[in-house]
This record gives structure tokens, sequence and C-alpha cells, in this order.
């Protein structure tokens, strides 16, 4: 009896350890405008949530106050998304500034193939903007969706590449624009990394961004990353530049 209670007494701590090691990490979507195949994982809600400042060649600027994504694992390989962004905005004419709501972004993302070798895994990303809930001046007129397949490979344990190719819809034209995305991101370690991310739209009537990023990741604990980024504009060098910071939580 002795003999076995302190066997148990020995394996516990072992259970115990290897339990922890299987607890799910937060998986981010933020910080960046490529997106990764990753998902929440199932039945946990995570709060994606940052606040930047963007300043464009013709005087305008935004604050975004509070740009906040609710996203919770419905299945092992789907997560259901919602979010909105509160934000100040002045055009660089008005004395005041502008406070409001965008539209309410509904949507899903899905993790379609794991991947293997030089074979990517492949995601699906696909949301739409309500024109129906958000500040009245910063709704769409129509239903606005948008549509994204995600690639990435992990190409070592501390370096990866993700790719996105999608069409947006503004809820104003039938011709929608065009979205290309690639992002490079280095761990350092277990809790540091960076990353390069290029985004670009495409449209023939309003004409091509050509958009880059460069921002740091800090794994705080399982449940808690920080990020801070910086955008500019390869076609406004020196007159665009945007900066934010950000959190991601695993709530439960």
């Amino acid at each position: 009896m002795k003999k076995a209670l302190i066997l148990l007494l020995f394996l516990f701590p072992l259970n115990l350890c290897y339990a922890q090691d299987e607890l799910p990490t937060v998986v981010s979507d933020r910080p960046g405008y490529t997106w990764g195949t990753d998902v929440t994982p199932y039945q946990k809600l995570i709060w994606d949530h940052g606040f930047d400042f963007e300043k464009t060649p013709e005087g305008a600027s935004t604050l975004t106050l509070s740009n906040s994504i609710l996203r919770f694992g419905l299945f092992e390989n789907m997560e259901l998304r919602v979010g909105t962004d509160f934000m100040m905005y002045n055009d660089g004419n008005a004395k005041e500034p502008t406070f409001g709501f965008s539209p309410l972004t509904i949507g899903t993302k899905l993790k379609v193939y794991e991947g293997s070798g030089i074979l990517p895994s492949i995601g699906l990303l696909a949301e739409v903007k309500s024109p129906h809930v958000g500040s009245k001046d910063l709704l769409p007129s129509h239903l606005a969706p948008s549509m994204y397949l995600i690639f990435e490979n992990l190409v070592t344990d501390w370096f990866g590449i993700c790719y996105n190719v999608g069409e947006q819809w503004d809820g104003e034209s039938a011709k929608p624009t065009t979205f290309l995305g690639l992002c490079l991101y280095f761990n350092f370690n277990d809790q540091f990394g960076a990353f390069v991310d290029s985004y670009n739209y495409l449209n023939s009537v309003e004409g091509n961004q050509y958009m880059s990023e460069i921002g740091f990741t800090w794994l705080v604990s399982r449940r808690v990353q920080l990020d801070i980024e910086g955008d500019f504009d390869l076609q406004n060098l020196g007159k665009y530049y945007s900066v934010g910071c950000g959190v991601s939580w695993m709530i439960n």
C-alpha cells in the first residue's frame, strides 16, 4: 500500500506537467493585414483589441480608440468572428473631429488543410459588413462582403510565410477590390517575434494602394500576447504613416 501511494505521489507531478503542456495558447489574428491559417482553439473565446493612429498625405487623420474582434472556436477547425472599431476622424478641414463606430463585421474563418512539407496550410476567411449597425456616416449602402484564401508555410521552427488573396466589396459599387498580402514572420524564441507585412489593394477605378507594415509581438503568457507595429505607403513615403499597438487575450 505504501509503495502504491509513493508511486502515485511521484506520478502526479508528471501528469500535472503534461496537462499544462497540453493547455491551448492564445492564437492572435493581429497585428498585420495578412492572416495565418490557425483558428481559435475549440470552445475558447479570444479578444483581439488595438489602438492606432493614421495620417494621410491629404491631411486627414484617424485615431482608432478601439479596434476589437471577438473570436470563438466553434469547432476544431472553425471560428466565428464579430468586430467593430470606435474611431475619431478628421478630414483635415473640419474644426472638430467626428466620432463613430465602423460597420459591425460578422464572419467565419476555416482551416481547410493542415499542410505538410512544402504543401501549405490552407484557410478561408469570409466576412460581411452590416449596412445597419454602426454610425450613420460610416455605414455602407448595402451589405459589404469580403472573402480571402489564406496560405501558410512553416519553413523552419523560427520562420514562416503567410500569403493571402481575396476580394472586397465596399457596399457601394458592384466592382470589388482585389487584396494581395504577403507576410514574413520570425520567432526569436518562445515569447518574442517580429514580422514584415506587404498588403496591397488593387482597384481599376479608385487606383491601387501598396502598403507595408513592420511589427513585434510578445507572448506574455499562454493567454496574453502584446504587439506594436508601424505602417507606411510605398507610393507616399514620408507623407503617410500609421502606428499602433494591441493585445490578444484568450478569455476562457
